[in-house]
């Protein structure tokens, strides 16, 4: 009974264990830069493609695609120009699947 239980709790553990972390992205490992807003020098990192179509105003974006799968920007953490993009482990696939992909660059893998 002893063995059945140890057996179980240490599946249990593997199963349940944290994988590793993404490595941290920078703006730049996406094809962004980093643009504050407010007084504060919060910001997140948007497109340097100068071209319009990587910089659609939030309220024309439903128009510009209409399936909701525009990239205007990411989060960063802190939100300060030296900080990381915000869940790096997702940014591959919102890139890949984005209707301005080529308006970033897919960060090394």
């Amino acid at each position: 009974m002893r063995i059945l239980m140890l057996t179980v709790l240490l599946c249990a553990a593997a199963v349940t264990a944290p994988s590793a972390a993404a490595a941290p992205l920078s703006c730049a490992d996406v094809g962004g830069v980093f643009v504050a807003h407010g007084t504060d020098g919060r910001g997140d990192c948007e497109s340097a493609d100068p071209r319009h179509k990587c910089h659609i105003p939030p309220d024309e974006q439903d128009v510009f695609d209409p399936t909701g799968n525009y990239v205007a920007g990411f989060t960063m953490s802190p939100p300060f120009p030296g900080g990381s993009l915000s869940f790096p482990e997702m940014v591959p696939g919102m890139i890949k699947g984005a209707s301005n992909a080529d308006c970033w660059k897919l960060p090394p893998s």
